[in-house]
């Protein structure tokens, strides 16, 4: 039984290898640049991914547009799960956290509400609630920067917690149809009391590429930079990767992993969110 099913996949290895091999020679017989089976003399869309679906001018059918590229009105609620550890927490290394996101996006405005959950083995309840608006701009067709502002309500319960604000930039370039690079600066004034430990305002960077695998079907790799509020915590340096899948045109699910890259001890989280566009 086990060598049967050795036979059919390594038959099925094969097949899929005949079939990439004779779409090589066929592309480079007609002189198809992307391999989606449109000669260059008539694609008007030279860079599809190789496993989108095109039209008879190669042009990808469907496009997939993320959530925060989405231009007209819309409104998206998305609801998450997250496991993270610290083990620099003793006694509380583990933690759950259960999210909820409600996005409006108006032309190349978008405002969202964003609160949550946690529980660990020390405690429970709501995390901070934060309320965003973000401008974006098109500097040109595959160009676009976006500003905003955040305030962070302090519905997370401890001692000394105040509103604090944020202010966000990003910069999303498209070279291709199929590829994107991002990045942003973020940057946070801190209003909370302190107590045992000194404060301080934080700052945020991230820079990293996405690519369009289909027309349903996005990835993302990332590096974060996150400045603590805590003056005796170093800074937390994470490489994260997001998957994006669109499952019709109401339904879509993000799966996300990040690690902790400067520190022996484990810091990660995964992240898993599943999100509807309400219209």
């Amino acid at each position: 039984m086990k060598q049967k099913m050795i036979m059919m996949m390594t038959n099925k290895i094969m097949l899929l290898g005949i079939v990439v091999f004779n779409t090589y020679i066929y592309a480079e017989t007609i002189k198809d640049q992307d391999l989606d089976g449109v000669p260059d003399t008539i694609d008007q869309c030279p860079d599809t991914p190789f496993f989108n679906e095109v039209n008879a001018y190669g042009c990808t059918t469907t496009i997939l547009t993320l959530p925060e590229e989405t231009e007209s009105d819309s409104l998206i609620a998305t609801l998450g799960y997250g496991l993270s550890n610290n083990e620099d927490l003793i006694d509380r290394k583990q933690q759950d956290t259960g999210k909820f996101q409600l996005s409006y996006y108006h032309d190349d405005w978008s405002y969202s509400l964003r609160t949550g959950y946690f529980k660990n083995s020390q405690e429970s309840g709501m995390l901070d609630t934060t309320l965003k608006i973000k401008k974006k701009f098109k500097l040109t067709p595959s160009l676009k920067f976006g500003l905003g502002l955040g305030i962070k309500l302090p519905t997370y319960d401890f001692k000394g917690n105040e509103t604090d604000y944020i202010f966000y930039s990003s910069l999303n370039y498209y070279p291709t149809s199929s590829l994107s690079l991002f990045t942003g600066i973020n940057y946070t004034l801190i209003n909370d009391d302190e107590t045992d430990t000194p404060l301080q305002n934080t700052n945020s960077f991230y820079i990293g590429l996405g690519y369009f695998f289909t027309n349903n079907f996005y990835a993302n790799f990332s590096y974060n930079y996150l400045k603590s509020k805590f003056t005796t915590e170093h800074a937390s340096n994470t490489l994260s990767s997001t998957l994006y899948y669109k499952i019709d045109e109401k339904w879509f699910t993000t799966l996300s992993y990040s690690r902790e890259i400067a520190d022996d001890d484990l810091h990660d989280a995964l992240n898993f969110k599943i999100g509807y566009k309400i219209w």
